[in-house]
This record gives structure tokens, sequence and C-alpha cells, in this order.
């Protein structure tokens, strides 16, 4: 593995996140240090299994860390069974995640890369891990605790650089020959979907499936994620067989929360991927266009202004993700029932600091089954700025104000 180390940092990929995500590829040891967060046998008709270890452990309980996983036996020598999983207590998901960079940074921003040789070509995996699959943001099917996903390139040997790319999409994997793929340099960039992570060669509205996804690539990572290196042995976390997060299918367009890397049968294949291209694959464009939308201050809250009724199908929901360039903490998203009228105001219970910037990006959600629309931005200035604003404003109007009285002067005269 060592001797793929350069390989796999020199192509390692740019991530371009949705302009409405939340949840961002980070390392997969936070579900060990999230407060409720437990490593317990499999869920039966009566409740929740046993626990195994815990986040914040009671005396003579292991502690759930990310080395006391493994493929056969955990740390304390038990033995690992089928059905075992790590479950997050509470559900608060966006809370929970936003507490969660915060008081771990060091866990923020991660990318673990892998290297395999199969049928004589060497491949370069980059697996992302996700806290959440908030897909849509607000539709209910298809949402999970935990997300693992999949980017990988087949490698050139003679060339010295990748003739192939696959992006999982789902349950399948996109193609690409090498010149068709975007890159910064040498580096493939990838478009990840709004809450459903799914990885695209462009941004835009994409239907896969039965789904859509709105990748825009808008929010960027404020730094180039830290690349962690799995060996196809050790560590022995990856190839854990459980899964991460206790989300259960309602439907057969749902899925159990993930195995994680060393389960799936990519991770000693890669190839397998080639023989499973999307069902459907239409990339469409922008996607429905953003709405008009107004967000500013009120009362030291966040209040949206919208008026939708010119939309058809008139959408059901907004979903407004908030941010600010002055503080470390992550943006944070929140859905927003639109008034049967199609226009109103709503004054949230989103705090703005007044000597902070925000950044607010506003979508809607139409029709059945769900669609996303572009974001409209609206930009939020500290009071500081927005008075030193108004006094330019209220200077250039003085300045006009004489120059119209000059002019009414020279004719009068």
């Amino acid at each position: 593995m060592a001797a793929h180390t350069d390989l796999l940092t020199r192509f390692q990929p740019v991530l371009r996140y949705d302009s409405n995500e939340q949840f961002f590829a980070d390392s997969a040891a936070q579900y060990t240090v999230t407060p409720g967060c437990e490593l317990r046998r499999k869920r039966t008709a009566t409740g929740n299994g046993a626990v195994i270890a815990r986040a914040e452990p009671t005396a003579g309980e292991p502690a759930l860390a990310l080395d006391f996983l493994g493929p056969k036996t955990y740390g304390d020598g038990r033995e690992v069974l089928e059905g075992d999983v790590i479950g997050l207590t509470g559900k608060d998901y966006r809370e929970q995640y936003r507490r969660l960079r915060t008081a771990h940074p060091q866990l923020n921003n991660v990318v673990y890369g892998h290297a395999i040789e199969a049928n004589g070509r060497l491949w370069l995996q980059y697996w992302l891990w996700y806290f959440y699959n908030d897909y849509q943001l607000s539709f209910s099917v298809g949402k999970h605790e935990g997300d693992w996903e999949l980017v990988q390139l087949r490698m050139d040997a003679a060339a010295g650089r990748p003739d192939v790319a696959v992006y999982a999409q789902h349950r399948y994997g996109e193609l690409r020959r090498w010149e068709q793929v975007e890159r910064l340099g040498d580096r493939p960039v990838v478009y990840v979907a709004r809450g459903s992570h799914a990885s695209y060669f462009e941004a835009g509205f994409h239907q896969t499936e039965a789904w859509y996804d709105l990748a825009d690539g808008k929010r960027r990572a404020k730094r180039r994620p830290k690349l962690e290196i799995l060996g196809t042995e050790e560590p022995a976390w990856p190839r854990w067989p459980g899964r991460w997060g206790d989300t259960l299918p309602r439907s057969a367009l749902e899925s159990n929360s993930p195995t994680g890397p060393g389960a799936k049968k990519q991770w000693r294949s890669p190839d397998r991927m080639l023989d499973n291209p999307p069902a459907v694959s239409e990339h469409g464009g922008a996607g429905p266009r953003a709405p008009q939308i107004r967000a500013l201050r009120a009362g030291g809250r966040l209040r949206v202004e919208y008026d939708v009724t010119a939309r058809h199908p008139r959408p059901h929901t907004l979903v407004v993700t908030v941010n600010s360039v002055d503080e470390g903490a992550p943006p944070q998203t929140h859905t927003i029932p639109v008034h049967s009228g199609g226009h109103g105001k709503v004054t949230t219970e989103i705090v703005l600091d007044p000597l902070k910037r925000y950044d607010v990006h506003t979508s809607t959600i139409a029709g059945d089954p769900p669609v996303p629309s572009q974001t409209t931005r609206s930009d939020i200035p500290a009071f500081g700025e927005q008075a030193a604003a108004m006094t330019l404003g209220q200077r250039a109007l003085k300045a006009l104000s004489r120059a119209f009285a000059f002019i009414r002067g020279d004719r009068r005269g």
C-alpha cells in the first residue's frame, strides 16, 4: 500500500457539494464520539439488542472506537455477529452533526484512500463517509443513518494515469473515460448530490432510477480533505461486517444503513462496478429555476419571505441552508412548509449573530415524486456593514438631491 500512497494523493478527488448540503465527507470515527452512539446486537421485536460498547461507556463497559471493531472479533474478544450495528439513539441528526463538527474538528473533512489490484490492473478507491443521508432534505423516502460512497479510478500503467473513472450513484456506478472527466490538475472533480451524496461527473439536475438528484457544486470545502490510507488487511475496522447506522427500510425504494468498505464486493473486486451501469442516467441541465426569496434579519432571527404562487406544480417545502464565513461551524439546513396560499413570511428559530455575515441558500421541493429546484442566494451583512452601507446610500441621496436642487435653481434663474 505504501507504494501506491503517492498515486492516491496525486489523484485524490475534488469534492464539490450542493449549496443546500449540510452533511460532508468526514471521519467514520464520528460515530465513536457522538453522545448516545452505541455498538449493539441486532434489533429484535422487543427492542434494540444488547449493548457491546458505547461512545460514552458506563462503568465496566468498553469504549467504542474504530480500533475496537474487527472482521470477526471485537477488541474485548467478543464475537462479531451478523446484524451487529452502530446506532444513534438521538434522532435530531442535523443538530447532532452540527455540535459534533464543532466539538471534534479533527474528524472533519476526511477521505479514505485504498489501492487494490484486480485482474492485473491497479485501482485507486476513495471511500467517503457521511454522518447521515438526508435525501432531498425534505422527502421522507431514502433517509438513513450513515452513508458510505465510492469514487474509483482504474490506472493505466503505461500512461501513468487513470484511463477510467467510476462514480457510485445509489445502487449503480457511472463510468467515464479519463479524457471525459472534469479535472483540477490531475484530480477528478466530483459533484456530490444534495442529501443523497451520489457522485456525478458534472453539476446539475440528474435522474437515476426513481430518484432526482441536484448537485450544483456551489459549496466547496475550505481545505483539501485529509487523505487517510486504508490497507486491504489493516486497519481492521473497514472490514467490520456490521452496519453503520440502525435505519431499517420501509419500502422497496429504501435500504438499510450501509455496511462499511471491506464488507462490499468492490473492496477486493473493483471491476465489478463496470458491469453495473445506471438503469437510467439522464442529466437535464440545471434543474427547475430558483425561487424568488428574500432572507433578512428580524428580531435577531432569520426571516424568510417568499412568493411561489406562480410555480406549477406549486412547491410544498422550502429548504433553507444558513452559513456564516465568520464562524467555524458547518452550515445548518432547515425545511419550512409552504403556506397553502403559496406566499408568506416565516420568522425562523435560527439566531443570527449581529456581528457576523451570513449567506442563505433557499430552494423549493415540488411535485410527487418531489423535485428539488435550484437555489437562490441571499447575503445578510453584519450590522456594522449594513450601517455603513446605509450611510453611503444616504450620502448618495443627499448628493443627488443637491444636484437636482442646483439644476432647478439654474432653470428658474
